[in-house]
């Protein structure tokens, strides 16, 4: 699936509420089930499942896994 780039920038702003160092939205692959969200500072690695629950139906996704996410946010 094509997904509309508001996607990206909302999780990457959701993202950023938890860990103020990850930046804004540059770019996004997808690749293997997954995908690779660039920041200005960084990236991080998100599964399909969770783009597909911030398309569809944002109050899915627990604070938790935004959390857990926001962890692993690797600074370049």
């Amino acid at each position: 699936m094509n997904y509309p780039v508001f996607i990206f920038h909302e999780l990457v702003l959701r993202f950023s509420d938890i860990n103020r160092e990850i930046g804004k939205y540059i770019s996004s692959t997808i690749d293997n089930g997954e995908c690779l969200i660039n920041t200005t500072t960084g990236h991080i690695k998100v599964g399909l499942s969770m783009l597909e629950k911030q398309y569809n139906n944002p109050t899915l996704i627990s604070k938790e896994e935004l959390q857990q996410l926001a962890v692993g946010f690797k600074i370049n």
